[in-house]
């Protein structure tokens, strides 16, 4: 076979390109140090690439949301520490230490008003905020969680820390809130019923669209709505308020108030929602439900459901507890179901022995019991503070794991990545030296034109 001039050029031309265009990838990696500019250069590499960048954001993720809560946390110490100081200072020898059975009046009513003074000291770290939330709410922390009613009782969330009773009940549990009906009466016109405890709330698809009825029987709320409209708790709220028929101006819907209402039944239609009987009292079973509330977080510790069938509730051992309901190491609950004995919470112990200290019939034996309640309860928040410097070093590890998780996933999609820079820079000039020993040989072999011998 005989090989032309052309058939030589045409070779060495393809050639010279090939090596040019591995000379402009060279010289890509030594500017940019990375390994492929496109998924089709190396899928493989890519794809890894890819899952370690998910990793990482997750990781990120993750150390964003732990540090938020350890702020929190911290924030949460600082204010109880301030309460423990508080009672550290009641605890003190002038004045609960300095009680004893030969007091003169006046002696007691100075301490008495130093005990109510130091009891008001109480509400401002019990309502410490962080990032606009009331840290010590509980799941509820976009309001102040504690205040004291007309008869200096102290609430939490609305509710009696000694009784459970709610103040502006009855309250109907409904679909992840608490809606009040209170205070005062709600009388439905039409039938003359009353809303009380004992009743359920029922909400369901009207019959006809756009309308709503409200209507009030002897066991039942029904309200027959368009839920096509109706997305959530809180247009749910904002459609009781703005009802003409039935004066609900003064209800309240605390809670998760994005949960949707409208829930598809399959069939074109919507699930009828019922609450449970409303009530006035959640008792001490009520109180202690809300002093064991829970925030779960996500931290990367492997989040996963119970394992009851078709459950999908989070196991509290693969998520953080954020929460910290005040009452869970203020205390909660009386000797008492209605609320006239021995107080297990420290605000109202503070008070019951500041009224021991004013009677005319004091009697060291009579106030003891509540002295002994009351360093009990002060070595129960003492517990509660070492508890919570224990999940703050627990998140200081987390942190420290997820940091170095995070700094090992960076390296390894760096590591695929790019490249590394004397290699790059290497190879560039290894190219550049082949591409002009191309040229150099191109000169050679390839027979000079007669446009050559012209110029």
């Amino acid at each position: 076979m005989r090989i032309t001039m052309g058939m030589i050029a045409g070779q060495y031309t393809k050639n010279l390109n090939t090596s040019l265009g591995q000379l402009n990838a060279a010289n890509n990696k030594a500017t940019t140090f990375r390994n492929f500019e496109k998924t089709s250069e190396d899928p493989f590499s890519a794809t890894k690439l890819y899952r370690f960048r998910r990793e990482q954001a997750e990781n990120q993720t993750y150390q964003d949301s732990l540090g938020d809560i350890e702020s929190q946390l911290m924030t949460s110490q600082s204010a109880m520490k301030s309460i423990y100081d508080i009672v550290s200072s009641a605890d003190t020898g002038d004045v609960i230490q300095a009680i004893t059975g030969t007091m003169s009046k006046e002696d007691r009513s100075i301490i008495a008003d130093k005990l109510r003074q130091m009891q008001q000291a109480f509400l401002s770290p019990l309502n410490t905020k962080f990032a606009e939330k009331y840290v010590f709410g509980g799941t509820e922390m976009t309001e102040a969680p504690f205040s004291v009613n007309g008869k200096g009782e102290l609430l939490y969330r609305g509710i009696n820390v000694d009784t459970g009773k709610i103040e502006n009940g009855p309250v109907a549990n409904f679909n992840g809130t608490l809606i009040e009906f209170g205070p005062g009466e709600i009388t439905d016109p039409d039938t003359g019923k009353v809303i009380k405890d004992g009743m359920t709330l029922k909400v369901s698809q009207s019959s006809t669209p756009d309308t709503t009825k409200i209507s009030v029987s002897d066991t039942q709320i029904t309200i027959e709505t368009d839920l096509s409209k109706i997305k959530t708790n809180q247009d749910l709220l904002n459609l009781l308020k703005g009802y003409p028929d039935i004066d609900f101006t003064n209800i309240r819907i605390t809670g998760d108030m994005n949960r949707a209402v409208s829930i598809p039944d399959g069939s074109g239609g919507f699930e009828t929602v019922i609450s449970e009987e409303l009530t006035s009292n959640i008792g001490q079973a009520g109180l202690a439900k809300l002093a064991e509330e829970e925030i779960l977080i996500n931290l990367g510790m492997g989040l996963k459901t119970t394992s009851e069938p078709n459950s999908t509730s989070i196991n509290s051992q693969s998520a953080f507890n954020a929460a910290i309901p005040g009452i869970s190491f203020l205390g909660f609950g009386n000797s008492a179901s209605d609320g006239t004995g021995i107080s297990n919470n420290l605000y109202t112990l503070m008070g019951q022995i500041a009224d021991q200290l004013e009677k005319d019939d004091f009697s060291i034996d009579n106030i003891r019991p509540y002295l002994d309640k009351f360093s009990e309860q002060g070595q129960a928040l003492l517990g509660s503070i070492t508890k919570s410097g224990s999940k703050s070093n627990f998140l200081s590890t987390m942190k420290t794991n997820l940091e170095a998780m995070g700094d090992a996933i960076v390296e390894r999609s760096q590591a695929i990545e790019y490249v590394d820079p004397g290699v790059a820079i290497m190879d560039f000039y290894m190219q550049q030296y082949a591409y002009n020993a191309a040229l150099s040989m191109g000169t050679k072999i390839l027979s000079k034109s007669f446009i050559d011998f012209m110029t």
